[in-house]
């Protein structure tokens, strides 16, 4: 009888040790992909990522979840910007959390740090959250030649930390810490922009003697793009570079002949033939400054009146 009692005892002690069901998460990071961008105006959009957590464990009770994002193989020198490379070039971007600070770390050496999630699971002890993530272009990409530039946040740039509230402290990375791979990336396309200042003749009394006058062209272009600069013959029937003609509707039938030059020695005619009479350059992704050159020859005098035209600046690159 005794040994029937205490084997019962035996069996209701055993059965009172329940294993704790212990926490397990898994994440995922969407990839970060800018598309096209370019150094005109709104060419650095912004875009999104998604960090998912998934996590399973006591029913009803809150896991602490400390999701870090380093500073990828771009790397960077402040935590903001990180940096997008394309061999010795780069551009800077920005990860950020939803109110606007950057998302960070707590085992990257920049103040920065990552929002501390919390997600309680359900009666059946399950649960997933997800959080955005906005992606920003930061930096200057004015320095930056075309071409595809990336950043991978492989193995230690992403190290997600989680446990059962309030004992998990998002300072310190558990044993439990796992990672959750993403690319970031952007197509930088090169791109020019065009500026230009009037040429202003003046007012002149007759055409006995030629008159000269210059424009100013800001050619901006994105850094390492070949381009070409063309001008048209103008909109009053102009033949040729030198043969361009300024009208006035006050005046109908009376013109001024004109041309325009690539040099001060009205030597070298500006048209819109590439390689034969239009100006070449490469793009340092700053304003390049190019002078035209106005002549009108001597002629007879025409009808009094306000001449002007309208060139069509072409910048092919």
């Amino acid at each position: 009888m005794r040994l029937i009692l205490l084997a019962m005892l035996t069996l209701l002690i055993a059965g009172a040790r329940l294993p704790v069901q212990a926490q397990s998460c898994s994440f995922a990071i969407a990839n970060v992909n800018f598309g096209n961008i370019n150094m005109g105006p709104g060419g650095t959009p912004s875009t999104t990522s998604t960090f998912t957590a998934t996590c399973s464990g006591l029913a009803n009770r809150t896991i602490t979840i400390c999701p870090n994002i380093g500073d990828g193989t771009g790397g960077s020198t402040a935590g903001s910007p990180r940096l997008l490379t394309n061999g010795t070039r780069t551009i800077g971007y920005d990860l950020l959390q939803p109110n606007g600070d950057v998302w960070g770390s707590y085992v990257w050496p920049y103040a920065a740090r990552p929002p501390v999630l919390s997600l309680t699971l359900n009666g059946s002890g399950s649960g997933t959250l997800s959080r955005t993530i906005q992606a920003v272009i930061s930096g200057s990409i004015a320095g930056a030649n075309p071409g595809l530039y990336t950043s991978s946040y492989t193995t230690f740039h992403t190290l997600i930390d989680y446990g059962y509230a309030p004992g998990q402290s998002c300072s310190t990375v558990s044993n439990r810490a796992a990672q959750a791979p993403f690319t970031v990336q952007a197509n930088n396309l090169a791109t020019c922009n065009v500026t230009t200042t009037p040429m202003d003749f003046g007012t002149v009394a007759d055409l006995s003697a030629a008159q000269s006058a210059t424009s100013q062209l800001g050619i901006t272009c994105t850094r390492g793009t070949n381009y070409t600069v063309g001008l048209s013959n103008g909109i009053n029937g102009g033949t040729s570079p030198t043969n361009r003609k300024l009208a006035s509707p006050s005046a109908p039938g009376s013109s001024i002949t004109y041309g325009i030059y690539r040099d001060t020695a009205f030597s070298q005619p500006w048209g819109q033939t590439v390689g034969s009479n239009t100006v070449s350059g490469v793009g340092t992704g700053t304003q390049q400054l190019v002078t035209a050159y106005g002549r009108m020859p001597v002629q007879a005098k025409p009808s009094p009146a306000s001449y002007s035209d309208t060139i069509v600046v072409t910048v092919s690159y």
